[in-house]
């Protein structure tokens, strides 16, 4: 079963009846958005400078209605621009609309007058305009606004000659505005200081303009007054338009305005009303309503009519077969079809046709969909289920195959001792994912336990590419595992192996049993920590900088040192992680992208976005204030570790009154050179927080350094042992 749906009788019920201004707007909402480009008379020029001249518009007499003449002239720089040609001039036409409304905008000048220090007018333009011999159009009320700028002025504009009366026109129209001072006028404000604006009324043939005011003598800094009509919305006030250097001429001479005329077939400009009902017959020749599917419709500024396509149909009245069929099936939203049937255009309007087992103006189910369904499911249900389970394990598949294949699998497979982990072997090494023990910006990190011997830490991203992409390409990750593996340095974190059948590769890596060194410093303050225990650390992570740094022929950085990424063995040995975001570095020996804790971050890479091998020397520099201070990088009230250290370094020579009191009350007994010591790491970590990096060491010479404290300590307390002993023996 099906309906038709046709637009000219979609309301049957009894409404009570409209204005026709009203009747107008409902007819633009029901046409909006389906025509498109209207066409000229055949065998006529379409187009000037880019704009459209559609019937009863054109170039030519013999190719518009009489009244509608339009002259393409050449403007020099600009080429063709279409006109609207007049006696004294030509007005430039923006747009010319001949459906659903008809429209014409365009631009015209603005009136101004001016005057000279003591009052006296020194110019002055009327802004007259004749586009109207025909009397074809009327400026827009409904579009356009009156905008007065000056200071002691008002200006109007007048309409509709009337004979035998009281005034000689039917409508004036103006305001007056007013400024004392040159500080009364604001952008954006038009209420009369310095700007005014009223709306217009209907029936206005032209644009002369009327200024006249007060005295404007002693007012230099407004010395001109300006009156123009303008589309709405197209001007906004500011108050530098009343200001000008040259009282002899405006500020704007050719300032010009957009605005919107209404158009209609008037009948040669008799002020008799021609309405639709005066018309003359659709056989007559006069008659504008030319192609079929067009009706009528009263024009509501000024006398006259103009034409339209009847709702169903699209296009250009005014010309023979003009107006052409709109489908409606192509707008859905529009011209809508209930649920279970389908769109099928006709002639002038639409029908929805029912789809099979549905019947009624809802097209509703014939027989319960429940029973329907009920049938189909007990005969597929089976099969159904057989074909998704192939489906899903079979997508499972080849996602996790062309992970691999793009993860660099057939590549790493030959990487000798490299293992492998499919996500089965994962999930069982870690007992799905059951007990967390750390998490980072990119990732969490689970124990899992290979064998009974072995246990691993198994690195996981939060990070999931909708796209099926990776962080890092194929090549660049095999080279980023193939490193990580490689490296055989006993303060790096060991990589065991990794999964590639994910789009964010997992990795495994050794377990360190004994957790990281900040929460050793910070979350352990009853422990005791001997000053050649955090020398020993400090060795140990610059000694893994160092090898990262100067590894074969190929550098990197490590881009995230802190105290958090130094984990510890049982016996206090270090070993540096989370390198997985470091980077290769370029042939310019610098990386642009790092992802580093901000507390760490080198503020030279913050102003240049590189980040150098010294930019890790930085973050380093911070580990070792930690070391000596066991004090957090941001402590009390939003006190600056690096900040306090190093103001107390250059004014006092040392920051002692900063270092950690445990360090000197446990060492000092035995070697009284703690304190030199501890002085010795303390300038080391000032040269690594140098905010040039050419001033700062390398990380093989930070290493030398920290060696040279420890022989320090080593010395002195070998030497304190030695004393005791011969005290002892004496």
């Amino acid at each position: 079963m099906h309906q038709t749906r046709n637009k000219k009788s979609s309301d049957h019920s009894a409404k009570p009846p409209m204005s026709s201004l009203l009747l107008f707007v409902l007819l633009l909402a029901a046409k909006a958005g389906t025509a498109d480009s209207v066409p000229a008379r055949p065998g006529c020029q379409a187009l000037c400078g880019g704009v459209e001249i559609p019937y009863p518009f054109g170039i030519g007499t013999i190719c518009s209605r009489k009244g509608f003449e339009i002259d393409c002239i050449n403007n020099g720089s600009a080429g063709e621009i279409p006109v609207l040609p007049t006696p004294d001039q030509n007005i430039r036409v923006l747009h010319l609309s001949v459906s659903p409304f008809p429209e014409a905008r365009v631009v015209l000048p603005v009136a101004w007058q001016c005057f000279n220090s003591t009052g006296d007018v020194t110019g002055s333009y009327a802004g007259d305009v004749d586009f109207n011999r025909e009397g074809v159009y009327r400026i827009s009320n409904t579009q356009n606004e009156l905008f007065v700028l000056g200071c002691n002025t008002y200006a109007y504009n007048n309409g509709v000659r009337v004979y035998d009366s009281r005034f000689s026109y039917k409508y004036y129209t103006g305001c007056i505005t007013v400024t004392n001072d040159k500080t009364d006028p604001r952008d954006d404000a038009c209420a009369g200081l310095g700007c005014c604006r009223v709306d217009i009324p209907p029936g206005i043939t032209d644009t002369s303009m009327t200024i006249s005011g007060w005295s404007h003598a002693n007012q230099e800094f407004c010395p001109c007054d300006y009156a123009f009509i303008v589309e709405k919305g197209n001007y906004t006030f500011k108050a530098s338009d009343l200001i000008s250097n040259n009282q002899t001429m405006p500020l704007h001479v050719d300032w010009t305005m957009p605005l919107r005329l209404d158009w209609a077939i008037r009948d040669n400009g008799s002020t008799t009303a021609v309405s639709c009902a005066q018309a003359p017959n659709k056989t007559d020749h006069e008659y504008a309503c030319l192609s079929n599917h067009s009706e009528c419709i009263n024009s509501t500024n000024g006398p006259g009519y103009f034409c339209n396509c009847t709702q169903g149909y699209e296009g250009n009245p005014y010309v023979v077969g003009g107006c052409t069929n709109i489908n409606e099936c192509q707008y859905p939203q529009r011209y809508p079809c209930p649920s279970g049937s389908k769109c099928i255009d006709t002639n002038g309007g639409y029908k929805c046709k029912c789809n099979l087992f549905r019947r009624g103006e809802e097209c509703r189910p014939i027989i319960p969909m429940t029973v329907v369904a009920l049938l189909g499911t007990f005969v597929a249900i089976f099969f159904l289920v057989l074909l998704l389970w192939f489906i899903y394990m079979d997508g499972k598949r080849r996602v996790k195959r062309a992970c691999f294949d793009k993860n660099g699998g057939e590549v790493l497979k030959e990487a000798a001792g490299i293992a492998i982990f499919t996500q089965e072997q994962l999930n069982k090494i870690t007992n799905n994912y059951d007990t967390p023990i750390g998490k980072g910006a990119f990732g969490s990190v689970f124990l899992g336990e290979i064998n009974e011997k072995e246990r691993v830490a198994v690195k996981r991203s939060h990070f999931e590419n909708k796209k099926g992409g990776q962080l890092q390409q194929g090549g660049e990750f095999v080279n980023e595992i193939t490193f990580q593996f490689q490296n055989r340095h006993p303060n790096l974190v060991r990589l065991v192996g990794c999964c590639l059948e994910t789009n964010i590769p997992v990795l495994v890596y050794e377990y360190i049993s004994n957790g990281n060194l900040y929460n050793l410093l910070h979350g352990q303050r009853d422990k005791v920590l001997l000053l050649r225990t955090r020398l020993n650390i400090a060795i140990g992570s610059s000694e893994a900088l160092a090898y990262m740094h100067s590894h074969a022929d190929r550098d990197r950085i490590h881009g995230d040192v802190k105290t958090a990424n130094i984990l510890l063995n049982d016996n206090l040995m270090p070993k540096v992680s989370d390198f997985g975001s470091s980077r290769l570095l370029s042939t310019a020996k610098y990386a642009t992208a790092v992802a580093a804790d901000m507390s760490y971050i080198d503020p030279m890479y913050m102003m240049t976005h590189r980040f150098v091998p010294k930019s890790d020397v930085y973050s380093f520099g911070i580990v070792l204030l930690e070391l000596i201070t066991r004090k957090t990088v941001r402590y009390g009230k939003d006190r600056s570790l690096p900040v306090d250290f190093v103001k107390s370094s250059k004014e006092k020579g040392n920051a002692r009154e900063l270092y950690d009191g445990n360090i000197l009350s446990h060492d000092g007994d035995q070697c009284h050179y703690c304190g030199e010591c501890l002085d010795k790491i303390g300038a080391l970590a000032v040269q690594c927080l140098m905010y040039d990096v050419d001033d700062r060491p390398t990380m093989a010479e930070v290493v030398d350094e920290l060696k040279q404290a420890a022989n320090l300590v080593d010395n002195c307390k070998q030497r304190a042992i030695v004393s005791q002993h011969t005290v002892a023996h004496v």
